[in-house]
């Protein structure tokens, strides 16, 4: 815990000891707060780790054919770290901040290392950046066996991101003051009129589970159920997947989640047990299906079912304990198969529509990037934050071109026209975000014309029309070169498909 959280929590202790002194109750809130922000700093704790873990994992996979899946993994482990951060509001000069900060140093060395490494890596390069983690969990910062010395061209940033990180996580100041700032978390505003603008998902699901929850609830009143309510809950939480697949996952889980919970439960309620073992019953099976909810929806499901029918016992104890589970099992079939059922009627491609929309954000996100990146004297902050909502748009397009297969049925890539596209995308965001400062740079008039063909290309995939411009030329670029040609040519073989059907 840093030194201003225990501050906080002091300061708290103290305005609770003066609420009950002076019968001021609502000033309770304040303890509330430190104890979240206790709770917020080791959850950003646990996601630095996390993004140190998946760097580290990307170096030792550099080289291999495990390595665009490790990148998109360290990608999107600091992106979250990051947002946490941002989340909770800590100071800028907090080690919590700096670590972050670190973090992304060491993920765009890391991911320019990828781009020129000739072959694998020295596995002494991953144990450096896992030998920082105790640094922002209260250890020391061990040595790093690396030398400077004989370190290849391409390995100098790495090697100069670690030794960084470690001066800089191992003090109470900073010490890398030139580090770019964390942006704070966008308001209310502009995350409403994201997710109002054209070809958004959140305007569909939310009409969806809103749909789903009122014909549930007509449903159950209109067959005499006692407890309407619960058909409307299971198809909103079905309802919250992301694609038709994943949906039908979750309808089975729930299923057999309701059916083991149904069983637990009666094996607990059917002896009619003690109130303190009920109590006791119920915190047990409220942290099962806390831990469980983020990696198994169906173990999650069955310690709700038990903690349900519990707290429904505990509020009606009069009725019999056979109505209530058979109530529980036919509720949550009925709300199941509403739920599978209007995942497909209703906008079910959603998602594949928004797909364009994702990739033309990506590309465009990708062209400011190399645009101050390119820059003869490019601004640090913005460069930092260009890349960091590069980050944001890599991590919706691979999410939503998941979806979007999910939902089109699409089984391989090899049936998927639009994946080379978004392939051809994400090969050219990574060379923007590797880019180091070292490098020389195009001339501006060879900048200019890749920036007005990126701009085009993602005019070209929104309007399903090919492009109108020729792939510039990038002499002393070759691998943005490449990367920019493949892109063209998927754009144009995408565009060719599409219009054939």
């Amino acid at each position: 815990m840093t030194a201003y959280h225990v501050l906080d929590v002091s300061q708290a202790l103290g305005a609770v000891r003066r609420c009950f002194e002076h019968e001021q109750l609502a000033r309770t809130g304040q303890l509330a707060w430190a104890v979240m922000k206790s709770d917020h700093t080791g959850l950003v704790r646990l996601q630095f780790r996390g993004g140190l873990v998946a760097v580290a994992a990307l170096l030792d996979a550099v080289g291999t054919g495990q390595a665009p899946a490790a990148r998109h993994t360290a990608v999107e482990s600091v992106r979250r770290a990051r947002a946490t951060v941002a989340q909770g509001g800590v100071p800028p000069g907090d080690p919590l901040a700096r670590a972050v900060i670190a973090a992304e140093a060491l993920l765009e060395a890391a991911l320019h290392i990828e781009v020129e490494a000739p072959g694998r890596l020295r596995p002494d390069w991953g144990i450096a950046v896992r030998a920082l983690i105790p640094a922002v969990t209260g250890g020391r910062v061990p040595a790093t066996p690396l030398s400077g010395s004989g370190i290849p061209a391409e390995a100098v940033p790495l090697w100069q991101a670690i030794e960084d990180a470690r001066a800089d996580l191992g003090c109470q100041e900073p010490v890398v003051i030139e580090r770019a700032a964390l942006s704070g978390w966008p308001g209310i505003g502009p995350q409403i009129a994201a997710a109002l603008r054209r070809h958004s998902v959140i305007v569909p699901s939310a009409a969806r589970i809103g749909i789903a929850v009122g014909l549930g609830v007509a449903a159950g009143r209109a067959l005499g159920l006692g407890h309407a309510y619960w058909i409307g809950l299971t198809a909103a939480a079905v309802l919250q997947a992301s694609n038709l697949v994943i949906t039908a996952r979750r309808v089975v889980h729930r299923l057999a989640g309701t059916v083991i919970g149904v069983g637990l439960a009666f094996a607990i309620l059917g002896w009619h047990p003690p109130i303190w073992l009920v109590v006791i019953a119920v915190a047990f099976f409220q942290d099962l299906a806390e831990l469980a909810i983020a990696t198994n929806y169906g173990v999650a499901v069955a310690g709700i079912t038990v903690l349900a029918l519990l707290l429904f016992r505990v509020a009606a104890p009069g009725e019999a304990i056979t109505t209530t589970i058979g109530s529980r099992l036919l509720d949550t079939g009925i709300g199941a198969i509403l739920a599978l059922l209007l995942r497909r009627v209703l906008w079910p491609r959603a998602t594949l529509r928004r797909l364009p929309s994702a990739q033309a954000l990506t590309l465009q996100a990708t062209s400011r990037v190399l645009a101050e990146a390119w820059a003869q004297q490019p601004d640090p902050q913005l460069l930092a934050d260009r890349r960091r909502a590069l980050q944001g748009t890599l991590a919706v397009l691979r999410a939503v071109h998941a979806d979007a297969t999910a939902d089109a049925g699409l089984v391989s890539r090899s049936t998927d026209t639009a994946w080379p596209v978004s392939a051809g995308i994400e090969e050219l965001a990574r060379l923007a975000l590797s880019w180091p400062a070292y490098r020389p740079r195009p001339e501006p008039a060879q900048a200019a014309g890749l920036r007005h063909h990126l701009e085009e290309l993602a005019s070209a995939i929104t309007e399903a029309r090919p492009p109108d411009t020729t792939i510039p030329a990038l002499p002393g670029q070759p691998l943005t070169e490449a990367a920019t040609a493949a892109l063209t040519s998927a754009v144009v073989d995408a565009q060719r498909i599409q219009a054939s059907r």
